[in-house]
């Protein structure tokens, strides 16, 4: 692949939040030697996104649009990798408005670093009303805020990896983990639906494969989020999703040996064991908050809670017969085993 930046954005009925996606990337301060170039992934839709896309690049770099009929952001982010020709991928959401500086710092961190095969920043909201109080205490679910506490090197870091908006993948890593059978394990948001993980797989894939991972808050976007993703009823949804994603977490982190489930005992690993544990949790929730959990009222915390309890229960049912058989595959897959050292 060539050198320079492939911008990847992928779009689902995305019409309406194209345009001003596409202004903020055309205001980039791009070095006249730096190559760069956009793909826009026309993911089954209905709307116009694809002309809309051809209609209002107002920019230099070429952009072009390619179609993924297969409806999921994971087959995708897969088609407009696949896609694109330089050797920096930046993953873009049509709701992302990057910073001026977006495409020159994302090459100089990959150039100055070898060895990291991701990279993620910081994002700020942007948002259509002004926001309801209880969104200050969950913005980092929605991909807002700074996802690390120290800039650099967070391979080993606690708690979430990095991103999917704003992920930024040096393409010859992803296509190695591709040539080492890398399949996604689930399903990642379809349309509407909102369920996550390709992003915390992919993480692990890269990490389990040799690679590192760096945060730079420097690296800025703004997050865009409409009056509809502000309601009630989505935060609860959304939440269910990340409870979904979370049994995913921690099955990599089993699988792979991680902390800390490198300390425990065989049965702590096991698919009853993770489901009593949820099963103890959602009973506790629901004797000490049972209103709450009846009723969800706008702003409960325990609502929230017990949302993504609900989320981990249906993900870990939905697994029952094959959650061994899940952490064994993703344990011995070829890509969790390095071919060797990566550069420091």
């Amino acid at each position: 692949m060539s050198p320079g930046v492939s911008v990847i954005i992928c779009c689902h009925n995305s019409s309406t939040r194209l345009p001003e996606t596409l202004r903020h990337l055309a205001a980039q301060q791009v070095p006249d030697n730096l190559p760069w170039e956009i793909v826009v992934v026309d993911n089954a839709s209905t709307d116009e996104t694809a002309a809309i896309a051809l209609r209002n690049w107002p920019g230099t770099a070429p952009l072009r649009v390619v179609p993924e009929p297969q409806p999921g952001l994971n087959h995708a982010r897969r088609r407009g990798i696949l896609e694109a020709r330089h050797e920096i991928i930046s993953l873009i959401d049509d709701d992302n408005w990057v910073a001026a500086d977006w495409i020159r710092r994302v090459q100089s961190i990959f150039a100055a670093n070898p060895g990291v095969g991701a990279c993620g920043g910081k994002s700020e909201a942007v948002t259509e009303i002004d926001p309801p109080a209880w969104f200050e205490n969950i913005k980092g679910f929605y991909a807002i805020g700074s996802q690390h506490r120290k800039n650099g090197d967070v391979t080993d870091a606690p708690g979430t990896l990095l991103w999917g908006a704003g992920l930024n993948l040096r393409a010859a890593a992803f296509h190695e983990l591709l040539a080492r059978h890398f399949e996604f394990s689930v399903q990642d948001r379809k349309g509407a639906q909102l369920s996550t993980g390709g992003d915390t797989e992919t993480c692990f894939a890269l990490r389990a494969s040799g690679w590192r991972l760096w945060y730079d808050d420097a690296l800025l976007l703004r997050h865009f989020v409409p009056r509809e993703r502000l309601r009630w009823d989505y935060a609860l949804r959304l939440m269910q999703g990340m409870g979904r994603a979370s049994v995913l977490f921690d099955l990599y982190l089993s699988a792979l040996g991680c902390p800390p489930f490198d300390a425990y005992p065989a049965w702590k690993k096991t698919w009853l064991f993770q489901l009593l544990k949820v099963l103890r949790q959602w009973a506790t929730v629901v004797l000490f908050h049972p209103w709450d959990c009846l009723l969800e009222p706008e702003g409960s915390s325990s609502a929230l809670t017990f949302a993504t309890i609900r989320g981990r229960l249906a993900m870990l049912w939905s697994m029952r017969g094959r959650y061994q058989e899940l952490r064994t595959l993703i344990a011995g897959s070829a890509w969790a085993k390095p071919p060797g050292k990566k550069p420091a």
